[in-house]
């Protein structure tokens, strides 16, 4: 019974969708569902009642089509649509129903009006009319008046049109719910898509092409970082290169994880703190230290690196054998040292008949082209353990130093968590020590409770600024090594607590500058070091920082004869009479072999606290402990004041000085703002420039770079 009631319907659609643009056949489809749904319902006792029940049924409606019924309206009359759009009677039905079951069906009927000739508005209030289904009533039936009936043919009790409308709607709920399903699984837990947007920011234009170029190729983000950082030094050599060392914060956005990769120099095995407070300055070979840089972005290759190794170290090589033109920066610093004990392969390669490089000049380097090239072919053993070992020692030697092949051998890049805070809904990671990570956080803690916004007072903000640096700074003077200081962990534990913050955000007075001493005592601290910037977003979602340095400019002013310049980074430790100022120096920053100095490199990356959505931002500074004025006062702009990030890097800044406990302000800090810091007691001096901090923020899917405006040589660009 129920085969037989399939193949009826399977008939049914196969001839609706062979006469689908046939509205006279539509209609008759019509006709024959609802013959078909009253039949599929009853109870037939056998196939054979079926079928004379299906026959009965299609004779009447042959006999309906009488030519002298039709009107002008041709195939649409309303006889014709009426005739097959009533639902016949199963032939037990009017086999018992006589001249009653006709009287009922005419009771049912509706009148139609006379005039109603428009088929328009006849087809809209069609299913409201019925006329007589078969030709038995038709033949017996008087042409008599039809009145109007509320009941809709297409409404009655037809539990095959629901159990197929039931049908529909389940399927589509469950390949709805199906699909939603599969988009949110792709979402949380597929590959992540990647839009082919990001952001490269370094101090000279040049490199800053390199790293777009990288990400064009289809590298990583630390692809890009690692071609920017080693062509900054080609094209800044005074402030970084391969001979010196750096840090580097990597983050995930997608997994939130994050790694510093610390490759800042180590002091040699053999270095004594008497020979550097005696002759540092005729044997300026005791100021090199080990350099990490190459074993740090190898090491950042190895974990996040997606383009071979020798096509980086290929496409860094081509800027040095192309050639490049001198940049404003390296043709200053040339121009200002040009006096100092430089090695005469310096003076050959930057003071050409003992004149310092002009800004714009052309120049090739050809010999660090060959260094690059040598390394990406025989990875970094050409630098650590190769006769460019054995020439940079020779070459240290010669000038007083003590460093061994040993030394080179056995350097290794640390790879370590960063120091974590939150400030305004953000975190904030910045490099543990020896770096002066921590310094950062507490700042940002002891700000954090004066509740500054947009609407506060901008000169109470900057009175709780300068104080709160003085705090910071003299924390970062009291850090180390904490691999050569076991109790400096608990220090900074309690540093970072906001029980600490608070209690020294109480020290501040909210009318008048305090001395440094009156929060806490510290140790003196050298000017900065010379540094070089690059920040990368890329669009596979990684944020990275580095900030690199040769510590003074050129470093300790050797340059090897393969073209190598060496560092001067044990300038960095804290020892007695290192310079004509300081009578005291910290013991958690005194000389010990394979030790690394404290650090002002602080690059430094924010995230949203909750969720994927909201603010990014990747900082770095220059300028020792003007960088973490810098880089604290531009996370204030940005985070605490809304303020957008390009003018976050212009706005002037300031910076306290400990020892003298003279208020630094550059040449873009308002004058109305520092005559309100002096009638507060602060002892305010105008300087021309302070530190350069470079940026680059997303915001939900929109990434940027912002170079600071001081710096005429820095790039930032945009891949859309």
């Amino acid at each position: 019974m129920r085969h037989r009631r399939g193949i009826l319907l399977a008939q049914f659609m196969n001839k609706l969708a062979r006469n689908t643009l046939d509205v006279q056949v539509v209609l008759i489809a019509y006709h024959e569902l609802g013959f078909l749904c009253r039949l599929l319902r009853s109870d037939q006792p056998n196939s054979t009642a079926l079928g004379k029940a299906w026959q009965v049924h299609l004779t009447g409606m042959a006999s309906e089509k009488d030519p002298s019924q039709e009107s002008n309206l041709g195939a649409y009359s309303p006889v014709d649509y009426m005739s097959i759009t009533s639902f016949p009677r199963l032939p037990e039905d009017e086999a018992g129903g006589g001249d009653s079951g006709l009287r009922c069906r005419k009771e049912e009927d509706a009148f139609l009006v006379e005039g109603d000739t428009d088929p328009d508005s006849f087809l809209k209030s069609a299913r409201l009319q019925r006329l007589p289904s078969s030709s038995s009533e038709m033949g017996s039936q008087d042409v008599s008046p039809l009145r109007e009936t509320t009941k809709d043919p297409f409404s009655g009790d037809c539990s095959c049109r629901q159990d197929g409308l039931t049908v529909i709607i389940t399927a589509c709920l469950t390949f709805a719910t199906g699909v939603t399903i599969a988009l949110i699984m792709q979402v949380y837990f597929g590959d992540p898509q990647v839009f082919h947007q990001g952001a490269v920011v370094t101090d000279a234009a040049r490199c800053t092409a390199l790293g777009i170029e990288v990400l064009n190729k289809q590298g990583s983000s630390v692809d890009a970082a690692i071609a920017s950082v080693l062509c900054c030094g080609i094209l800044n050599p005074h402030t970084s290169g391969i001979g010196g060392g750096g840090v580097m914060i990597v983050h995930d956005i997608r997994t939130n994880e994050s790694n510093v990769i610390d490759f800042r120099e180590t002091a040699p095995s053999a270095i004594r703190e008497e020979s550097l407070k005696s002759s540092w300055e005729a044997k300026p070979g005791l100021l090199v230290g080990v350099p990490g840089m190459l074993r740090g972005v190898y090491q950042a290759h190895l974990l996040y690196g997606r383009l071979p190794w020798s096509e980086l170290m290929s496409l860094v090589a081509g800027v040095a054998r192309d050639g490049f033109n001198v940049t404003h920066d390296l043709a200053l610093a040339l121009s200002e040292h040009k006096v100092l004990n430089l090695s005469n392969q310096f003076r050959e390669t930057f003071l050409p008949e003992g004149q310092p490089l002009l800004p714009g000049m052309f120049m090739r380097w050809l010999e660090m082209a060959d260094i690059l090239d040598s390394i990406g072919s025989k990875g970094i053993s050409a630098f650590y353990n190769s006769n460019l070992t054995q020439d940079m020692v020779s070459e240290i030697h010669e000038y007083g130093g003590v460093m061994s092949e040993e030394d080179f051998s056995n350097y290794s890049a640390r790879v370590e968590k960063p120091i974590q805070g939150v400030f305004q809904g953000h975190l904030v990671f910045t490099p543990p020590p020896p770096h002066v990570g921590p310094a950062l956080i507490t700042a940002l803690n002891i700000l954090e409770g004066f509740n500054l916004t947009s609407q506060a007072s901008q000169e109470n903000a900057l009175h709780w600024i300068t104080e709160t640096l003085k705090i910071a700074l003299a924390t970062a003077s009291r850090l180390g090594d904490p691999l050569n200081d076991p109790p400096l962990p608990g220090y900074i534990e309690e540093i970072l607590s906001k029980s600490e913050a608070s209690f020294l955000r109480q020290l501040i007075n909210d009318s008048q500058s305090l001395p440094t001493d009156h929060y806490m005592s510290f140790d003196p601290l050298e000017s900065g070091p010379a540094a070089s910037q690059v920040l990368v977003i890329g669009p596979d979602d990684f944020i990275v920082a580095v900030v690199s340095s040769l510590n003074r400019p050129f470093g300790s002013g050797i340059m090897t004869p393969s073209g190598i310049i060496l560092n001067s980074q044990m300038m960095d430790f804290s020892w007695q009479n290192n310079t004509a100022n300081h009578s005291t120096f910290s013991t958690r920053n005194n000389i010990q072999p394979g030790k690394r100095p404290v650090s002002f490199l602080l690059p430094t990356i924010v995230r949203p606290a909750q969720g994927l959505c909201g603010t990014y931002l990747s900082l770095g500074g220059s300028n020792g402990d003007r960088a973490l004025s810098g880089i604290t006062q531009v996370l204030m702009n940005v985070l605490a004041f809304n303020k957008n990030l390009s003018d976050s890097l212009s706005l002037g800044r300031l910076h306290p000085q400990l020892q003298s406990n003279i208020l630094q302000v550059d040449n873009e800090f308002l004058q109305a703002d520092a005559e309100f810091l002096q009638a507060r007691g602060h002892l305010v001096k105008r300087v021309d420039s302070l530190s350069v901090v470079h940026g680059a923020r997303r915001s939900n899917d929109l990434i940027i770079g912002v170079k600071d405006p001081r710096s005429a040589d820095a790039g930032a660009a945009t891949v859309l």
